[in-house]
């Protein structure tokens, strides 16, 4: 359960759209320099890199969000990551609030071990 300070500190977030527009979220490049034993959450897998950053870009805090490309059999994805926590722990006290702000079930949006990132990166070529 999120603490009074942190809602407040979300809230502030989606309230300061205008300032921090100029922020952009980051890419498989800058996931593949963060500590491979550190954490983020899945948010969504979308078809083309346009819809991606669209949906990145639209929040306040976009810095917060990285995309990469994968492959899923015969198709070219990009799965929208939100944040880097260094446990499990930390990333599960977020997902909840994150998904809320995403306009996402919690279920559908998940740890992943920031290894398991960087290995799903390494297998398909990033633009």
């Amino acid at each position: 359960m999120l603490s009074t300070a942190r809602w407040y500190a979300l809230a502030c977030l989606l309230l300061n759209a205008t300032a921090a527009q100029a922020q952009t979220a980051r890419n498989g490049e800058w996931l593949l320099r963060q500590d491979p034993a550190a954490y983020t959450l899945q948010l969504v897998t979308v078809a083309n890199n346009e819809h991606a950053a669209r949906l990145q870009n639209q929040h306040p805090n976009a810095e917060a969000f990285a995309s990469y490309r994968i492959q899923s059999k015969d198709q070219l994805l990009y799965a929208i990551t939100y944040g880097v926590f260094t446990s499990v722990d930390a990333a599960e006290q977020e997902r909840i609030a994150v998904a809320q702000f995403m306009g996402l079930a919690p279920a559908d949006v998940w740890v992943r071990p920031m290894a398991s990132v960087q290995k799903a990166i390494r297998t398909t070529l990033q633009l």
